[in-house]
């Protein structure tokens, strides 16, 4: 019937309107000029890594031997303008003095990472344009999980518009995990999604999606999304439950097999109900005791953190040693 519109349909239409809305307001001019420098020598190279901290340099034997990963090279620096900069050390020419005082010897090429000034690190992840940027927005950070080869069986979702296609088009059942790149919870679960991924390939779909990503906040949004990792299933376009199993692999595969018989998570105790030196304050208590103490120490915590988890036991023992010397902690 022409009237009514079919499942998944207005979440696309709603997730790709947003999504654009987002990549406008943050959308920039680019120009095909080639924004990569040329470096021939010491002075210059010194110059260029004293005036940007966040760089890398490819090295080559000869420009027409790497002509395709300068060209992959050329495209990377145009997507990170403002936040890295790029330069080409032609081996071969001009500057076979400086790659001869680097002891660098590019077989046909190599890629080397300065940071603040230093070198950091040689790049080692894939030749691609979204490579070498994920690596330049994070330099330190860990491997993207889309990069992951033990992840090849988890379909990683870039954006919101490509979330509402999958969502629309796909009819066997779909699992997302929206995680962030530094949740602890996260990385512990990654091995048992993909195991779960792989056993559970060509009948259901395990997919992820980084929210952390400013451009994925619309998404975040949408599904108010607060904590991480979430976990989210879908059937004919539609969110029908939360998953609130055991995160490992024996409980995923429970629910995907019966996702409308869900285990209740046993319930964790709160921890102003557990035993500790540790004085738990409230909206009601907080102004009193604040003014009554002339200096207070207070960690202030989500239940779902991670961090915040590890953390409690040190900060239980740092409370009862302060009690001795009639400190209280909070």
């Amino acid at each position: 019937m022409a009237g009514i519109m079919k499942p998944g349909l207005g979440i696309l239409l709603l997730l790709t309107v947003l999504f654009v809305l987002q990549t406008l307001t943050t959308c920039k001019k680019t120009t095909s000029m080639s924004l990569v420098e040329n470096i021939i020598d010491a002075k210059e190279l010194k110059k260029l890594c004293r005036t940007r901290n966040n760089v890398l340099l490819l090295f080559t034997k000869g420009t027409r031997q790497s002509s395709e990963l300068i060209n992959v090279f050329s495209k990377a620096a145009e997507e990170i303008r403002g936040q890295a900069s790029l330069a080409l050390v032609d081996c071969s020419g001009e500057a076979k003095k400086l790659c001869r005082k680097l002891k660098v010897s590019p077989e046909p090429h190599i890629l080397k990472h300065y940071k603040d000034g230093e070198f950091h690190k040689d790049y080692d992840r894939k030749h691609t344009v979204q490579s070498i940027v994920n690596f330049l927005k994070d330099p330190t950070g860990d491997l993207p999980w889309e990069e992951d080869e033990r992840a090849k069986d988890v379909l990683h979702i870039p954006d919101a518009s490509v979330l509402g296609k999958l969502l629309s088009k796909e009819k066997v059942p779909i699992m997302v995990m929206f995680y962030a790149p530094w949740c602890g919870f996260c990385k512990r679960l990654k091995p048992e999604y993909e195991a779960v991924a792989t056993e559970l390939k060509n009948k259901a779909i395990m997919a992820a999606m980084d929210v952390n990503k400013p451009e994925n906040t619309v998404v975040r949004q949408h599904f108010n999304i607060t904590g991480f990792p979430t976990l989210l299933y879908f059937e004919g376009g539609q969110m029908k439950h939360k998953y609130d199993g055991e995160n490992n692999r024996e409980g995923l595969l429970n629910f995907m097999k019966n996702p409308e018989k869900q285990p209740e998570k046993p319930k964790e105790e709160e921890w102003s109900d557990s035993a500790s030196e540790v004085y738990h304050l409230t909206d009601e208590n907080f102004n009193t005791v604040l003014e009554s103490e002339p200096s207070a120490l207070i960690m202030f915590y989500a239940p779902w953190c991670g961090h915040c988890k590890k953390m409690k036991p040190e900060y239980e023992a740092a409370a009862a040693q302060m009690k001795e010397q009639d400190v209280i902690v909070y």
